[in-house]
């Protein structure tokens, strides 16, 4: 009965996991923990361990952490690869780094996730050292595209030039994760030319590689060519997702093409049906606000739904305060700061403001705010001199 019953709560955890109910997993697992006289098996943890990084529930994560411990089980493979995920998706590095060297197997996965982990948390130094240091294992699809998302954010090619060796050598190339990630790479490391060579190469051009291109060219401001492999790459027959919107409304924004991006904007819904989203929205004010029509970013703004408030009001404030527009800024940071009153961000941007107009008084007031608050960070110390 009882080996029914662990089966039994452990078929209804991992179906609300799969199923995005991670706090209907949590429930099951609090009952099943209370009422039953069983203890948790791996497949419990490794459910339970999932619903915690998703929901950052950090104190109940570390509390399964000792759980898998007193009953033996952070040694299983399975278990340890699920702390390792959960703790990265908390940011803590240090205690995932802890668990990787702890006692047990490792496989691939268990390294994928130490790379794609710190990767995830900008961390791109460490991605790479442990990348270098893989034993016994081939980097496969996974682990290649977070170590090129890694040498992304390092911003030097050397690595990532050696990266995209191994990646032809493994005959990786045509992998479309693999692809649009070297796109992205090439792109933000400043060598457009080769980002666009990579993508004609690919033989099999994913909705990602698609995106990543339209991303590309829009980066470097060529927001007319972004539209232009945009209709490309529908005449292809590929569709158009959320990102692919993302991508394009940001290339008109960086290419100053605001009457293209409008445009853009309203055929999303009217002819492809995609419900714009917080995200674009963002797009839609940074590109107002880089035109210089702040009032009409404005509108738009204020005929939004609540539930984005924070996000597309303080891409109104940034506006405001890349175009100097003092009054609407002021205005704007206090509707910001009654939504978030300890974000420190909006006080930083609106003491900016403050003193690209040469109002010190002000700048100086709002950081003394910031002080007494408690959110002013301490001063960084430079490593060089």
């Amino acid at each position: 009965m009882l080996v029914s019953d662990i089966i039994s709560w452990n078929t209804a955890t991992v179906g609300c996991v799969q199923n995005g109910l991670h706090g209907d997993a949590l429930e099951a697992f609090r009952f099943m923990h209370s009422s039953l006289p069983v203890n948790p098996d791996s497949i419990t943890l490794v459910s339970v361990l999932s619903a915690c990084g998703t929901l950052k529930l950090h104190s109940l994560g570390k509390s399964i952490h000792c759980m898998s411990l007193k009953h033996l089980l952070a040694c299983n493979l399975r278990v340890k690869n699920a702390l390792l995920t959960m703790y990265f998706r908390f940011a803590d590095t240090e205690s995932a780094e802890s668990i990787f060297y702890s006692p047990g197997d490792i496989n691939l996965c268990s390294w994928n996730c130490m790379i794609s982990g710190f990767a995830r948390n900008n961390d791109g130094w460490r991605a790479l050292q442990f990348y270098q240091k893989i034993e016994d294992f081939v980097p496969d699809e996974m682990c290649t595209v977070s170590i090129i998302c890694a040498c992304t954010q390092l911003g030097d090619l050397r690595y990532g030039k050696s990266i995209h060796g191994h990646v032809v050598r493994s005959d990786l190339q045509n992998n479309v994760f693999v692809s649009a990630s070297l796109v992205d790479m090439y792109s933000k490391c400043g060598r457009l030319d080769v980002a666009v060579r990579v993508f004609e190469s690919s033989a099999e051009k994913s909705i990602a590689c698609w995106n990543s291109m339209i991303s590309a060219l829009g980066f470097h401001g060529h927001g007319l060519r972004s539209i232009k492999l945009f209709c490309k790459m529908i005449q292809s027959g590929m569709t158009a997702t959320r990102s692919t919107f993302i991508a394009l409304l940001s290339a008109c924004s960086h290419s100053g093409l605001t009457d293209e991006g409008w445009e853009y904007y309203h055929l999303m819904s009217e002819k492809f049906g995609i419900i714009p989203t917080a995200e674009h929205h963002v797009c839609i004010i940074d590109m107002l606000g880089r035109a210089g029509r702040l009032q009409e970013a404005h509108k738009f703004v204020e005929s939004l739904p609540s539930k984005e408030a924070h996000g597309v009001w303080g891409a109104l404030l940034s506006a405001c305060s890349n175009k100097a527009e003092l009054k609407m800024g002021e205005s704007t940071a206090n509707h910001l700061l009654c939504l978030e009153p300890e974000n420190s961000g909006y006080y930083v941007t609106i003491s900016n403001l403050y003193a690209n107009q040469d109002m010190w008084d002000g700048a100086v007031q709002v950081r003394d705010i910031l002080q007494d608050k408690g959110l002013m960070k301490p001063h960084g110390h430079s490593i060089v001199g």
